[in-house]
């Protein structure tokens, strides 16, 4: 088997597997990432109130930043943590930030600032929309338009329509919520959640799609009079 060579400042390194490139499926990190985000929220929806959530998230954040930085200033352990975690880091991760502090990062503003209900839609609008339109947009993407930032049309289409199927599930376990008030809720979400993406800004996709599709859902729900 071939052996990716990793350089991590001054060492050089071989890793028992190839690390995926950005463009690649990657279907071991789309799962994990999908797994993370799915048991996040069954955990703040069981009943964990909004300050156990903080600190909980609070404090894994705190944690995953020590680990990050003390790979990215000690060779040995990076080396160690690129083994490791091989199956879902990319190799462009391999000298910078991994994508879990953002995450981590995300989940822990809307968790404190939004109403549970709107923190808990973005959070899966991230689980479930942003590595469908991942997937499709490798898949089927390379031929047709892409944005100015390089994501595809096709792909960004695919993360409207899997976050407005979310959007249908999740409202529809609220019984208040019905009629109009749903459809321009479930329009409204699968286009904050699956245009997310495309912020004018450099952020990672972890950090920038329930921020902003939180704030957005806020300010529709507040537009509709929804005690949420």
């Amino acid at each position: 088997m071939k052996h990716d060579r990793v350089e991590v400042k001054h060492l050089s390194f071989r890793i028992p597997m190839r690390l995926h490139l950005r463009q690649e499926l990657h279907l071991a990190r789309k799962l994990w990432h999908m797994l993370m985000g799915l048991l996040m929220v069954a955990v703040f929806l069981s009943g964990l109130s909004r300050l156990s959530a903080t600190l909980i998230l609070g404090s894994l954040l705190g944690v995953n930043l020590l680990v990050e930085t003390a790979r990215l200033r000690i060779p040995k352990f990076n080396e160690a943590f690129v083994r490791f975690w091989g199956p879902i880091i990319r190799s462009c991760e391999v000298n910078r930030l991994s994508g879990t502090p953002y995450y981590l990062g995300s989940a822990l503003i809307v968790v404190a600032l939004f109403p549970k209900a709107i923190a808990a839609l973005s959070l899966l609008f991230l689980a479930c929309g942003d590595p469908m339109a991942s997937l499709v947009g490798i898949l089927y993407g390379k031929h047709g338009p892409r944005f100015a930032n390089g994501k595809s049309w096709v792909g960004t289409a695919a993360g409207v329509v899997t976050c407005s199927a979310v959007s249908l599930i999740f409202w529809n376990t609220f019984p208040a919520i019905r009629g109009p008030e749903l459809g321009v809720l479930v329009l409204f979400g699968g286009l904050a959640g699956g245009l997310a993406e495309l912020a004018p800004w450099e952020i990672d996709d972890n950090f920038s799609i329930p921020v902003v599709s939180g704030a957005a859902l806020w300010v529709a729900c507040w537009a509709l009079g929804l005690p949420v």
